[in-house]
């Protein structure tokens, strides 16, 4: 039995957590550390995609209405991943994130860039029966 691995998925949530603190409601905490700050954000989102995943095995053979449904819970989790991040920020050095509406619009990047960038992996070489 082959294992997947999750790196290029954890990798595609880091490069988009780091693009959604552009933001200009996304800001770190006074005084603290800009590398803690997005690693324990970093930290934050791959630990609740591990448990909860969102995302196509296969992102270019799946049907568009499934791309739809896993981007539309997709969102709807990242924006509350930000908000979760932001409470955990508010008890250790972290981010700031100003209401729902940035959480949101952070969550419409994350997932975006994140499915993205799984669409350009190259892929495996799966192994046919001979």
């Amino acid at each position: 039995m082959e294992r997947k691995s999750n790196l290029p998925l954890v990798g595609s949530i880091l490069v988009g957590v780091g693009v959604a603190t552009l933001l200009p409601g996304i800001s770190l905490r006074e005084g603290s550390s800009p590398v803690l700050g997005f690693v324990l954000t970093g930290m934050v989102f791959a630990f609740i995609n591990q448990l909860i995943s969102c995302y196509p095995d296969d992102i270019r053979t799946s049907p568009p209405v499934m791309l739809l449904i896993l981007g539309a819970a997709g969102i709807l989790q990242d924006t509350l991943v930000w908000l979760l991040a932001e409470w955990v920020g508010g008890k250790l050095d972290g981010f700031e994130v100003d209401g729902f509406l940035t959480a949101l619009l952070g969550g419409v990047i994350v997932r975006a860039v994140t499915l993205v960038l799984l669409a350009l992996k190259p892929r495996r070489a799966s192994a046919e029966p001979a």
